[in-house]
């Protein structure tokens, strides 16, 4: 898939540790390549001798990472994870300055925090109110709470990236 095209969203998912965020990296590359413009943020899963112990957010336009959430405080909790105001603030800031006129803005993950009104819920409203294509990673549990929720006018796709046993489908 070279673009979005008349898509108003492609939708990746699949569970904890299924390569979502690889997948939304490597069409990135893709579309940039063919010279598309490319935003939105990515977050990378951070490791510690094999272990998830928090995750970065990434500006796909610049580059620029921030710490998102760790297992360890300090922070603001929420299930497992301290999210970092700073990588909040940070994630959505890039969120909103991209939100109008490229042709993907990428959202990697709309998880339980978004859904329940915070994370990068600001960010992704002004997404969502914009008309660019979006390339959206979310996990089968939420999948069809996140389509109700975002109120997704349009045409999507969802990918995904489990075999059907993991997905319970």
């Amino acid at each position: 898939m070279e673009h979005l095209g008349a898509c108003r969203a492609l939708i990746v998912t699949g569970s904890i540790g299924a390569g979502k965020t690889t997948a939304v990296l490597q069409f990135a590359t893709l579309w940039r390549a063919s010279n598309r413009t490319v935003g939105g943020v990515a977050s990378p899963r951070v490791l510690d001798q094999g272990e998830t112990v928090g995750y970065k957010v990434r500006d796909l336009r610049t580059g620029q990472e921030m710490p998102l959430c760790s297992v360890q405080p300090p922070g603001i909790p929420f299930r497992r994870f301290f999210f970092s105001p700073q990588g909040l603030a940070f994630a959505n800031e890039v969120l909103t300055r991209d939100a109008q006129g490229l042709d993907v803005v990428v959202i990697d993950e709309v998880g339980p925090l978004e859904l329940a009104g915070g994370g990068l819920c600001p960010g992704l409203h002004q997404v969502l109110s914009g008309r660019s294509p979006l390339l959206v990673t979310v996990r089968p549990s939420l999948l069809r709470d996140f389509h109700i929720w975002a109120g997704l006018t349009g045409k999507t796709v969802v990918l995904s990236l489990d075999r059907p046993e993991e997905t319970g489908a």
